[in-house]
């Protein structure tokens, strides 16, 4: 709508976040005043950086004549910016002691990117691997580790579960993993050396940059599954906390699960059992063995 509209002001916001072009200056970004930007001729407005004070656009020349496709890269780029830069200034209002220093550091590490592509590769998707790494982050991931299980522990004996009750199980696991939000790190989040090799907030940082903010930032892409990029210790951190909420999904949806669905809750505490025999030993073989993947990342 802004952009049938009002295409001065996208251009005003792009021109915000936007180094001037004009040779030899060195204003990294524009600023100018509300006066100034209810003017007629916002493309004449002037910068009032140190320095600059070259019209506003100086500062967005290079989006001037550039294809639909480029434009709306741009467009997505500022629109993410702004929305995390509202989520740190909601944050700071906060008092100190009701602050996340974790996930406030976070944010403040993916608006800097953002601010840093608009700047000097405005048509390109932000580069988030300089922040975190590039996934996958563990050898084996989780998809292939229940397969594993699944494949390892259950064969044809009715009485416990066949493999096909136990593939489907599995599926359903991987699905709810995948749409799960992890538990939030806090002074309460401990970390055990001799169990772990990196702490829970580690891997929570990763998770967050692939997993969840592209769902609300549409310049970050792609969108990963957890289940793809995370594994072992990933799995042993959250398999419990995991499994403890989608037991209260299902006891808080019990009348509306479907007879399909029903059943599969009615074989999961035998699968998760002899899982947490499974995962809680270092030397179990579902750790190690190559799976059969249902599906690509997203």
């Amino acid at each position: 709508m802004q952009m049938t509209n009002d295409p001065g002001s996208i251009m005003i916001t792009i021109a915000v976040y936007s180094p001037c072009e004009n040779s030899r200056c060195k204003c990294k970004a524009g600023k100018f005043t509300e006066d100034e930007l209810n003017t007629v001729g916002w493309a004449d407005s002037k910068c009032t950086r140190s320095g600059c004070n070259h019209p506003l656009s100086n500062h967005i020349r290079r989006i001037k004549y550039v294809s639909n496709t480029e434009y709306m890269a741009v467009i997505k780029l500022v629109y993410d910016i702004n929305n995390i830069k509202a989520a740190l200034e909601i944050s700071y209002a906060n008092p100190k002691l009701q602050r996340n220093i974790l996930i406030g550091s976070l944010y403040e590490s993916v608006y800097k990117v953002l601010c840093k592509t608009v700047r000097y590769d405005p048509f390109k998707a932000p580069n988030i691997d300089t922040i975190y790494g590039s996934p996958p982050f563990e050898q084996i991931n989780i998809q292939q580790i229940l397969i594993n299980f699944s494949r390892l522990y259950f064969f044809g004996d009715k009485e416990v579960l066949t493999f096909k009750q136990a593939l489907k199980v599995t599926e359903f696991l991987l699905r709810s993993f995948d749409t799960w939000m992890w538990t939030v790190p806090d002074k309460k989040s401990y970390f055990y050396s001799e169990l772990f090799s990196k702490p829970y907030s580690y891997y929570y940082c990763r998770y967050m940059v692939y997993c969840e903010i592209p769902r609300l930032n549409h310049s970050i892409s792609p969108r990963y599954k957890a289940t793809m990029i995370f594994g072992r210790e990933v799995l042993r951190y959250t398999l419990e906390s995991f499994y403890k909420e989608l037991q209260v999904k299902y006891n808080d949806d019990s009348n509306k699960i479907c007879k399909r669905h029903r059943n599969l809750h009615n074989y999961m505490p035998i699968y998760m059992t002899f899982l947490k025999t499974a995962y809680e030993n270092p030397y179990s073989p579902i750790w190690n063995q190559p799976g059969l993947l249902f599906g690509r990342c997203n």
